[in-house]
């Protein structure tokens, strides 16, 4: 990308996209508007990505009864980055969640266009406000849904997996970073804005994925598969499990890999940063 770029949130997402990029990163509040402000005067990008957000830490159940974080991060927060950005003219990319439906929209996967209809969690309640506002706009929008990648981390979904004693067997729609970034950047390049399914082509089932890492990595690795009812018994919030179109993508080139030709590649090249 020409230019600078200045990305906000320096979690998992934002770290690994400014490192890719060579680009400036921020962990500055994007609630505060006059920080938000002077950061992009100091840097004047000629890009931005906000990849801050609210998620709760280790998962969503940490964010529920913390409105106040959650609605600052999640709406407030884009909010007011959008609204700095505007007024400088400078394209602003958003990493937003897939985590605002579920199910599978009768087998066709939900469309951009389709309303959320989950809202069991205070993390998908406010991602979904956040990415309405957003429409306003002219923000590119890219959902993101459970991202793995090669690169071992507490937010990267097989790193949970692997620490989990049951996991549940429900088709998904996941995003392989590998995958994502360079169709992301293709948007980026191409000024794109509105609302963008980031996700591969397939499903993933946490059991066949575990099952992948037992034929490829440790056969001794063991997990118990259970129901979503029996698993939910431990949680705090309602957890979504979706299914999302990918079609806007392929008509314009830039779909995402299958899962089956991805996360073998994934598994081995994990094992390989962890030493196995």
């Amino acid at each position: 990308m020409e230019g600078p770029t200045l990305v906000f949130g320096a979690g998992w997402l934002g770290t690994q996209w400014a490192r890719r990029l060579g680009a400036t990163l921020r962990k500055t509040d994007i609630a505060d508007a006059e920080a938000v402000r002077c950061e992009l005067d100091a840097v004047a990008p000629t890009r931005v990505i906000n990849a801050a957000g609210a998620t709760g830490s280790p998962n969503v159940d940490a964010l529920e009864g913390n409105p106040a974080k959650a609605y600052r991060s999640n709406v407030a927060g884009p909010i007011a980055l959008a609204t700095a950005c505007r007024e400088r003219g400078l394209h602003l990319t958003h990493l937003g969640s897939g985590c605002i439906y579920q199910g599978d929209a009768e087998g066709r996967g939900y469309a951009e266009e389709d309303p959320p209809n989950f809202a069991g969690s205070l993390y998908s309640r406010t991602k979904a406000m956040g990415e309405a506002a957003l429409v306003d706009f002219d923000v590119l929008q890219l959902r993101v849904r459970m991202p793995l990648a090669a690169e071992p981390g507490p937010r990267n979904l097989l790193t949970k997996l692997l620490t989990f004693e049951r996991v549940v067997s429900v088709p998904n729609s996941v995003t392989i970073l590998e995958d994502f970034w360079p169709s992301a950047e293709a948007l980026i390049e191409r000024g794109a804005t509105g609302i963008w399914n980031m996700v591969n082509d397939g499903v993933e089932r946490h059991d066949e994925l575990l099952a992948l890492w037992r034929s490829l990595v440790d056969p001794d690795h063991a997990f118990e598969v259970v129901s979503p009812a029996e698993l939910a018994r431990d949680l705090v919030a309602e957890r979504s499990n979706c299914i999302l179109s990918t079609d806007k993508l392929k008509a314009a080139g830039l779909a995402l890999p299958h899962v089956e030709e991805s996360l073998p590649r994934l598994v081995k090249a994990y094992a390989a940063n962890l030493g196995a």
